[in-house]
């Protein structure tokens, strides 16, 4: 799939707008082991499509 370098930068904003989510989440809520697990990942997860996204902009420019 092609996307332009606007579409890419707006994924990229909802990506840290999730990933500053979890952060918080991580931060203010008492969670148990199986939840900060899975946040944990999905974070890790979000940040490396983050990273693929923003090499894919820099490519493009």
């Amino acid at each position: 799939m092609e996307l332009s370098p606007k579409a890419i930068r707006f994924i990229i904003e909802a990506l840290d707008y999730r990933i500053n989510a979890y952060e918080e989440r991580l931060k203010l809520e008492n969670l148990n082991e199986d939840e900060i697990s899975d946040i944990t990942n999905d974070s890790m997860f979000l940040e490396a499509l983050r990273e693929e996204m923003a090499k894919t902009l820099v490519k493009s420019a």
